[in-house]
């Protein structure tokens, strides 16, 4: 806690003693300090029982002209009598106003920046709870003093006495910098949390986690169970068998639509701006809607409103710099910038890396272009940007700016005298989002949270063939002049989605047992997809094709829910119902779930729950092996909106040093379409055409988390475990028989140690997997049969590549240079160099018959796999300056 600030404000206010202007702040003082600090500025004096009036509180903020108007205002709703009597003010006990027992109610607040800490620990001799998103809590109402006991990762344990019926109080925690992060993935933490499939994390704490480039959020929520980690080139998160556009990403209250810097290898958000990070794997309440899968919530980072302070960092990949700047006493600011200068650098393994990626996406287009050399070059830049000012103690405002955006390109030139042959490929994606919170305490049991925003995501991708002549060239009936181009093949699509949002989100305390909250969200979404493409069939004839498709909806939702909460049962039961134009319908959304906590050791928990969704990705490209994917809105005719039932079971034991969560899911969604269309038979397309068909399909989702952790204070092991089984059914594929997703991954197994030698941090992460599914090739495909694909559709997703194995070690040294402090790090990813697969597809090659070692072959089309390959070992060294 801080110094008692009483006597600071009272100081303050005698400066006007002479004006008569009284401006108090009173902060979880007790009426006795109160008064002696009065007697010792003003010179008034008291009589009253030192015992009584220390069994009470105050934290106001008083404005008062007169020293009456301020001592009236000092005792105003305490539980005593003023009289005064010959220039003394008595203070007498009255029993007839004594307030009933009330619930201790505060907030849990970082000292320097004045940022709540969400999912603190905070407990007495017989009761715990968590701090909620916004460091609230509330605990049963006493009769006596009693000893509060609150921690938070990274920060110095603090116990406070707080006296019986005391509201509002202000909880502020100091930062340990030199402390272990012993818990670098909380799960269902010590204290008796019934959430389920809830864990949150703080960015800071998992700095020493070996990383491609930096410390990444998303990729550190890829080793938690029921996430996949197997696949170090996607920041999207599947997450239970779900795909990443199912999952609900959100920055500050702005959402977020796609995560991926440098094709994947980064997330998008810098983990410099990040503050702390909740993760919903599933059956989540009816504050979040429009996602069938999961919901990520991100905080960000405030200003320093205690002094200018900031960071600076660098890795072989990147370079990033994060500033916090105070504006006034009540208002502050951050600015964070992160930037590659790969397109300066290039090593060989990243060249390598993106030359194999793109590589195999050309030669899927078109088998000619797989002899190509290209140069690629990628650059991406990201900005963060917060300004926060404080009201009072109870209100707060802050605006919230991002932007980040990626520009590939990759070029091959070929030529002679004659004429130059020549290929572009280019890809460029952004973000962007802002938002306005308003979080107000109105009152000691009432919060509420008011947000503007409003983000966009652009992608735009091009593929041109083209031939320059050099000289006059004449054909038969036709020619082409001196410096002439001719195109041979251009591709190019242009998306966006866009989305406003307003919300306003309650919660009242009734009572220490009784929570109940909602509010309304109002969205306004629109999606728009444009392609064209030229192709050249002979000189005097060239054909093109155009197409734009733009959607827009608004969505009205409402949602409500009441907690239960004694000492060892937390139930939740809630509802959302939101109207999704288009539709011209309401989709209603119950939700569900329950803790119970059996013995101090070990707890119960489940859910069951509702969702719906109304914006999908899916591949809408003509070219078969298309790896990208753009956003449409749902109609319920061609794109059907999306509905899953979430049941969720499971619990956890603790004993000494370890932890043991486990949960079965289960999983069903309906309205799913293909992410990718593969090859649909001609009388689909005709119905397809005609609206009369809906392409839905459903997914079923199944499996277990099993999650084991052991800490002390030096060393913290933790295993997570995934056994899982998401297959999907249309009724145009395989006979209406259910195959495996591209999601689906029976097995994957994490294992992440970290320990602590004084300055050192050394860290290990173990991945294995079993491998991804892939539709095999059609063995009946040949030349005089071109009209089948060369994928077997009889067999989709039936095939699978090999395991996925890799060992990635760290070590950090922390040191100091003068004020400053210094992190400085090795990490070396995949150390095992084991050559794993990403995907495997399909394209056709011509074979010669002279090519052939057959005597007397003949001419034919050869399917070839196209595997596309993960990393292989990647040392990346790193330094980080605190200032």
């Amino acid at each position: 806690m801080r110094p008692l600030t009483t006597t600071i404000f009272l100081f303050a206010s005698a400066i006007c003693f002479a004006q008569q202007n009284f401006d108090l702040t009173i902060e979880n003082e007790s009426l006795t300090s109160v008064i002696k600090s009065l007697s010792k500025n003003y010179n008034l004096k008291f009589s009253y029982s030192p015992r009584e009036l220390s069994k009470h509180t105050l934290t106001k903020n008083i404005k008062a002209k007169t020293r009456a108007e301020l001592i009236s205002a000092i005792f105003e709703d305490q539980p005593f009598d003023l009289k005064l009597t010959d220039g003394i003010y008595l203070i007498i006990p009255n029993k007839r106003k004594v307030k009933p027992k009330s619930p201790i109610i505060g907030q849990v607040l970082d000292d320097s920046s004045g940022e709540p800490l969400a999912f603190a620990h905070v407990q007495t001799s017989s009761n715990g709870t968590l701090s909620s998103q916004n460091g609230r809590f509330n605990l049963p109402p006493t009769e006596d003093t009693l000893t509060l006991t609150i921690s938070y990762i990274g920060y110095e344990k603090l116990e406070l006495r707080v006296h019986p019926n005391q509201e509002n109080l202000k909880i502020r925690m100091n930062q340990n910098p030199q402390e272990l992060p012993e818990v670098v993935l909380t799960a269902e933490v010590d204290n008796f949390n019934p959430a389920p499939s809830f864990f949150s994390l703080n960015p800071q704490q998992f700095s020493s986690l070996p990383m491609l480039g930096e410390t990444d959020v998303f990729k550190t929520l890829q080793l938690l169970p029921g996430v996949r980690a197997t696949d170090e080139t996607s920041s999207g998160l599947v997450v239970r068998g779900g795909l990443p556009s199912q999952n609900l990403i959100l920055m500050d209250g702005f959402t977020l639509y796609n995560l991926d810097h440098f094709f994947g290898i980064f997330s998008t958000l810098n983990p410099n701006a990040i503050n702390n990070v909740s993760i919903y794997k599933g059956g989540f309440g009816p504050r979040y809607g429009g996602r069938v899968s999961s919901v990520v919530d991100v905080a960000g980072k405030n200003g320093g409103a205690d002094g200018f302070n900031g960071s600076a960092g660098l890795n072989m990949l990147s370079f990033n710099t994060t500033l916090k700047i105070p504006i006034s006493r009540k208002t502050s600011a951050l600015v964070a910038f992160r930037q590659s200068f790969t397109d300066i650098i290039n090593s060989d393994l990243y060249q390598e890396f993106l030359t194999s990626n793109r590589q195999n996406y050309l030669e899927s287009i078109s088998p000619e272009l797989n002899s190509l050399g290209l140069s690629p070059s990628l650059r991406f830049y990201d900005i963060n940007a917060k300004v926060q000012h404080r009201f009072s103690h109870n209100s707060v405002f802050d605006v919230n700016f991002y932007v980040s955006e990626d520009n590939y390109s990759a070029n091959y030139v070929d030529g002679d005298g004659f004429s130059e042959y020549a290929v572009l490929d280019l890809s460029d994606w952004s973000n962007a989002g802002i938002s306005l919170n308003l979080k107000s305490q109105l009152n000691p049991q009432w919060f509420n949270s008011t947000t503007l925003s409003a983000s966009e995501y652009k992608e735009e991708e091009s593929l041109s063939i083209t031939q320059t002549f050099f000289q006059d060239v004449a054909f038969v009936g036709d020619s082409i002049a001196a410096n002439s181009a001719l195109t041979y093949f251009n591709y190019g699509v242009e998306s966006s989605v866009g989305d406003v949002t307003l919300k306003s989100h309650n919660e009242i305390d009734i009572d220490d047992q009784n929570i109940i909250s909602g509010g309304i969200e109002l969205n306004s979404l629109s999606t728009k997809y444009r392609t064209s493409q030229g192709f050249f069939e002979e000189l005097s004839s060239a054909e093109s094709y155009s197409d734009t498709l733009e959607i827009e909806a608004n969505i009205v939702s409402l949602y409500g829910n009441y907690q239960f909460r004694k000492k060892d049962i937390t139930a939740n039961l809630g509802l959302r119902s939101s109207f999704y134009e288009p539709t011209d319908k309401w989709y209603l959304e119950p939700r569900f779930d329950l803790g119970i906590k059996v013995t101090d050791r070990f707890a119960l928990k489940g859910a069951a729950s509702f969702h719906h969704q109304y914006i999908t990705q899916t591949s809408l490209s003509i070219l078969q092996n298309s790896d990208q994917f753009y956003w449409i809105l749902a109609d319920d005719r061609i794109i059907p909106v999306q509905r899953s039932t979430h049941f969720i079971f499971g619990g956890n034991y603790n004993w000494d040093k370890w932890s043991l969560d486990v949960e079965y899911y289960n999983k069903q969604t309906e309205g799913i379409i293909e992410s990718q269309f593969l090859v649909l038979p001609p009388e689909i397309i005709d119905a397809l055409r005609l609206q009369e068909l809906n392409l839905s399909g459903e997914n079923n989702s199944e499996g277990l988390d099993v999650f084991l952790k052991y800490r002390d204070k030096t060393f913290t092991s933790l295993i997570s475990y995934s056994l899982g089984r998401s297959e999907n059914s249309f009724w145009y594929r395989n006979q209406n028989n259910p195959y495996p997703s591209s999601q689906d991954q029976r097995h994957e197994l994490n294992f992440t140690n970290i320990i602590k030698f004084g300055k050192w941090e050394f860290s290990s992460v173990l991945l294995l997997g079993s491998g991804q599914s892939y539709t095999p090739a059609n063995p009946e495909f040949n030349i005089t049969n071109d009209s089948v694909s060369f994928y077997d559709l009889t067999r989709i997703n039936q095939a699978r590549l090999p395991a996925y194995k890799r060992l990635d070690i760290s070590a950090k040294y922390t040191f100091n240079i003068g004020s400053l402090v210094c992190e400085s790090g090795v990490t070396f990813f995949n150390v095992l160099d084991h050559r794993n697969i990403r995907s495997r597809k399909f394209t056709v090659r011509y074979v010669f018959g002279e090519q052939s070692e057959v005597a007397g072959a003949s001419d034919e089309l050869v399917v070839v796999p196209l595997d596309t390959y993960l990393l292989g070992f990647t040392p990346n060294f790193f330094i980080n300056i605190r200032f």
